[in-house]
């Protein structure tokens, strides 16, 4: 399933919701002829605010599969064309900038993990705000040994839907507190990859 398959693969998620939301009455009408039920404007709005939190969430996770699996399409992707990154004293500027000021940075690295938590996002119509846990673990392999700082930080971002897709419209990345993990000996070989050959696209190739 492509990309604009699972869109119309969310559109019809949202529409068994939408069904849930009217129930058998709703449906008892349309079979008895007596044209579309009602929908609460509350209902609306709710159905709206799951559908939304839901492309949100998945943008945020597409973000760290696009980092860890080098896609940088799917990183920049994250963001809207004219969006905006502050990752406070570290960078600060376009969304898609960011990403190629990172990707040397990465591509230096053996391996990285961005690991996401603790998701919070309020809809207000056509924008939104959010604020997503990150774990990142960064970890450099040489034949002496291996070292991996550890990063906890937060994103706080302002998002917004345009031509029927959110994005983000800037980010706000604060940082709580960096360890540093030493190890005397390399490690064991893995079988994670950092491109589109990582066995993971067998089964979620997108």
């Amino acid at each position: 399933m492509d990309r604009k398959n699972r869109a119309g693969a969310l559109k019809l998620a949202g529409a068994l919701t939408l069904g849930i939301i009217v129930g058998a009455a709703g449906y008892a009408s349309l079979a008895a002829g007596e044209g579309a039920p009602a929908i609460e404007p509350a209902d609306r709005r709710l159905l709206h605010e799951l559908a939304a939190k839901d492309e949100i969430r998945e943008q945020i996770y597409n973000y760290a599969r696009g980092l860890d699996r080098m896609d940088m399409e799917l990183s920049k992707r994250v963001w809207h064309p004219d969006g905006t990154a502050d990752y406070i004293g570290f960078y600060e500027g376009t969304g898609a900038g960011f990403v190629d000021f990172v990707w040397p940075l990465h591509e230096a690295m053996t391996a990285h993990s961005h690991q996401i938590t603790n998701v919070l996002i309020e809809v207000d119509g056509d924008t939104a705000v959010s604020e997503a846990y990150v774990m990142a673990s960064l970890h450099t392999q040489t034949a002496d040994g291996a070292t991996t700082p550890l990063v906890r930080s937060r994103y706080a971002d302002t998002w917004s839907k345009r031509d029927g897709r959110w994005a983000i419209d800037h980010r706000l990345a604060i940082t709580d507190f960096r360890t540093l993990s030493v190890a005397d000996e390399p490690g064991e070989p893995t079988e994670g990859r950092r491109d589109r050959g990582d066995p993971s696209y067998q089964q979620y190739p997108f």
